[in-house]
């Protein structure tokens, strides 16, 4: 159900981008309910008008919202009125919290078996922000909470005892349970295509539960959603709480960018066993922007909430990652039954590498036992004081069932992972790129250059390279990014508009890797270059370089067998350099002219 806001009239707004779209301050408002359990129905939005989501609004089971690129939706911010707290059976206080709402935020919500495609462009992207950012640049990163998320639900499989659970942050007032998300009843479905988004300010609480856990929302949750679902250039920045969070389900994702939210900048949890590669996630703990740069959980055993064998095991494969903190926290912390395959991925500045952690009958650890868990081939920069692998991975315990010393100290867990660590080449080593960031709290003032200029961040070996399933991109480098290829995420996300990437120029140290053609023998050999881009040509600069000959070109450096006159003559046809042998140098020469007409 749609009910019409204030309305500017744009018959004659002027279109000013390539998007056929009009100015931001010309559209018009269209308020977004979920008229009363309707939810929004099978519809289009344009970019012809900006859609105010006014609270919970559910694309209900059957349904299909489809969004057009560049179309802004924004969300109103929720008001609380009272808190309500409780009592344990035994007197004392419990830990649960439930916020009374005047105002609910506004969130958008697929329902299991609803589909939203919103596949904005480079060039259009689609943005999720809240009700007063007008896009103009006021909004900074100190601009939390202010709506609700989007959260995309589906059938897929999760590890709770029940096999389903409940999004978090989000109610269903009608009754009819359309937040409620798993089952495994159709794990590879499609929920959509989410395409070049941009989630920005948002994130709301409902309350603390029972655990001591936040009931909020995330900018991106993603809740058993299925395989078939399309989901890569995703922005979440400016989260009061995570930027993405992830429970279960396989959905894959890619080029993703996460950074300067409150709580982790990337979560997963409940099974997952997706695929991931092109990350890029920024913490600034000092500001109060991240506990973690990656939070990788496995299940809710803490709130009683597992399957007595805890499968499915989380345990996604991630492939090129690039995690960057102001020095202060942790990067990744592996707890609460989480696994992960994580490869060729880079994490620098961090006074912590990896929380490894012990605390659960089965956690981390024992997913590393179960081989659930392999990292890999990744490189670690400042982390801590240090280049000490025991700053690079920390094994946390709480000694569960006396594992951490059995029998007097002989189990060493610290040490067990620091050789894990070792084995799997993963080590400490200087990107050599500008990784230092600054924010006053609200703006950026210090950017980033993300290409790495060094070796040590090429592939050499193909046993490192990621699968060749046709999902995984080749990349034979380390980190999120291409050193010799273009920031993919630049110009669509608001981390560029706010100026978080610089250039090679004036960012210092680093500048990424010089393309060219890097063949000697090559008319356009680059002596400077260090990944070849494949220009390489030997036709240019060849011609006849005998002078005797007629035609005789004093600018060629390969003869091409061109030369006519007396002294153009030869007995040796196959010596096309002229040097008195036939050469691999002349094969090259005859493969470079191979199939072009002769002289007439």
């Amino acid at each position: 159900m749609f009910l019409l806001g204030c309305v500017a009239d744009v018959a004659t707004a002027q279109v000013v981008d390539g998007c056929g779209c009009p100015p931001i301050e010309t559209r018009p408002v269209l308020e977004i309910t979920d008229g009363g359990g309707t939810g929004v129905g099978t519809t289009h939005w344009s970019c012809d008008t900006i859609y105010l989501l006014t609270e919970t609004a559910f694309v209900n089971a059957g349904d299909s919202l489809t969004i057009a690129p560049g179309t802004v939706v924004h969300g109103r911010a929720g008001i609380i009125t009272d808190t309500l707290t409780y009592v344990l059976p035994n007197g004392n206080p419990s830990q649960r919290v439930d916020y009374v709402f005047a105002q609910e935020a506004g969130s958008l919500v697929v329902a299991p078996g609803g589909y939203l495609h919103a596949e904005g462009t480079a060039e259009c992207p689609i943005v999720f922000t809240h009700e007063g950012d007008l896009l103009d640049g006021t909004s900074n990163l100190s601009d939390r909470g202010l709506w609700g998320g989007l959260v995309v639900c589906g059938h897929g499989e999760i590890n709770t005892y029940d096999g389903n659970d409940l999004a978090e942050g989000i109610q269903d007032p009608t009754g009819q349970n359309r937040h409620v998300y798993g089952t495994g009843s159709d794990p590879h479905a499609s929920a959509g295509v989410l395409r070049y988004i941009s989630l920005r300010h948002g994130s709301t609480s409902l309350g603390i539960s029972q655990f001591g856990n936040g009931n909020e929302t995330n900018l991106l949750q993603l809740c058993a959603v299925g395989s078939g679902t399309v989901i890569d250039h995703i922005e979440t920045i400016a989260s009061a709480d995570d930027g993405v969070q992830i429970f279960g389900g396989i959905p894959d994702i890619s080029h993703l960018i996460t950074l300067f939210n409150a709580e982790d900048q990337w979560e997963f949890d409940q099974g997952w066993r997706g695929r991931g590669q092109h990350i890029l996630a920024i913490s600034n703990p000092s500001q109060g922007l991240g506990a973690h740069a990656a939070d990788f959980e496995g299940d809710d055993y803490e709130e009683f909430d597992v399957t007595l064998t805890f499968m499915p095991y989380t345990s996604p494969q991630l492939y090129n990652m690039t995690f960057l903190g102001d020095g202060d926290s942790t990067a990744i912390r592996l707890h609460n039954g989480g696994g992960v395959r994580m490869h060729n991925s880079l994490v620098a500045n961090f006074e912590l590498g990896i929380d490894f952690e012990d605390d659960d009958p089965c956690d981390a650890w024992e997913l590393y036992l179960f081989g659930e868990t392999m990292i890999r081939n990744n490189r670690f920069h400042q982390i801590g004081d240090s280049t000490a692998i025991s700053e690079i991975i920390d094994y946390n315990a709480m000694v569960w069932n006396g594992v951490e010393f059995v029998q007097g100290g002989v189990f060493n867990g610290q040490q067990e992972m620091e050789g894990f660590l070792l084995e799997n080449n993963n080590y400490a080593a200087n990107p050599m790129m500008d990784a230092g960031f600054a924010t006053n709290g609200a703006l950026i003032t210090d950017s980033i250059w993300p290409f790495p200029s060094s070796m040590e961040l090429l592939l050499d070996n193909d046993e490192f390279y990621p699968p060749a399933d046709g999902w995984f991109e080749p990349a034979m480098y380390i980190g999120a990014f291409d050193p010799a290829g273009e920031n993919w995420a630049a110009g669509w996300t608001l981390a560029s508009e706010m100026g978080l990437f610089g250039n090679a120029e004036n960012e210092g140290e680093g500048g990424g890797f010089l393309s060219g053609c890097t063949y000697a023998f090559a008319c356009n050999f680059n002596p400077a270059a260090i990944l070849d881009d494949g220009s390489c040509e030997i036709t240019s600069c060849a011609g006849c370089t005998w002078p005797e000959a007629d035609n005789y070109d004093p600018m060629a450096l390969f003869d091409d067998g061109s030369c006519i006159g007396p002294n153009g003559d030869t007995d040796c046809p196959g010596d096309l350099d002229g040097n008195g042998l036939i050469s691999v140098q002349d094969m090259l020469l005859f493969l470079g002219l191979f199939g072009e007409p002769c002289p007439q």
